[in-house]
């Protein structure tokens, strides 16, 4: 927000230089010229400072649609936290969360960042930009309803290839990413402290009790069979 503040200041200065070129400005008789350096620089200053919140603005709404497509069309609406927003969050310590009756999902700076940079390079994804995927298809689960965490975590680990896809990764990588999700982060998350066992389960594996048997499964067998 502060950066559309800042935006709105030049804007101003525009609209001022504009209306002095037809209403006399105070302490002259008669209206002036614009001064169009001026005009062009605190235009392209306005446009400069409001670029990042636009931007996040149609990040957030891009999200939203491709949630709610995963959320089996349970509404989603995507929130990326600024760093003020997330020492204003009461989850300020989760990553994300959503809640199945608003289906408002917040994402805590720097995810969202993060998930932009995977979708960016897909091809060379970090475990963090994996984890920002995982992520973002967990808490549109929560969405669709769920709010058991482990069985929400293999919901997603289960359409993470089909997120991948929504949001623009070709499928070859998507599966890829999927897949080392599944087998690199999500598996050893048994091992890794009660807080994150929570999120995992053993039975969360193709044939095994969690499996959803979906068509276009992460763990799927046939690439070709997969649409």
């Amino acid at each position: 927000m502060l950066w559309i503040l800042i935006s709105s200041f030049f804007i101003w200065c525009a609209f001022r230089e504009i209306r002095a070129s037809f209403v006399a400005p105070p302490g002259f008789d008669s209206p002036r010229p614009v001064y169009k350096p001026y005009l062009a620089s605190v235009l392209a200053l306005a446009v400069v400072f409001a670029w990042p919140t636009i931007h996040r603005w149609s990040f957030e709404h891009f999200l939203s649609v491709k949630a709610t497509e995963l959320a089996d069309n349970h509404r989603a609406t995507v929130h990326c936290n600024t760093v003020f927003d997330t020492m204003l969050d009461p989850e300020m310590l989760a990553a994300g969360h959503a809640s199945p009756w608003t289906g408002k999902i917040g994402i805590q700076h720097p995810w969202c960042n993060r998930l932009m940079s995977y979708l960016r390079h897909p091809q060379r994804a970090s475990e963090e930009e994996l984890w920002s995927l995982a992520m973002f298809t967990h808490e549109s689960m929560h969405v669709r309803g769920e709010m058991n965490e482990a069985i929400t975590e293999c919901e997603a680990v289960q359409r993470n290839y089909r997120a991948a896809k929504l949001l623009g990764v070709p499928p070859a990588i998507a599966r890829r990413n999927a897949l080392d999700y599944y087998n690199l982060l999500y598996k050893p998350r048994g091992q890794w402290g009660t807080m994150q066992a929570a999120y995992y389960s053993d039975q969360c594996a193709p044939g095994k009790a969690m499996d959803e048997h979906l068509s276009d499964s992460t763990w799927a067998t046939d690439l070709a069979a997969i649409p």
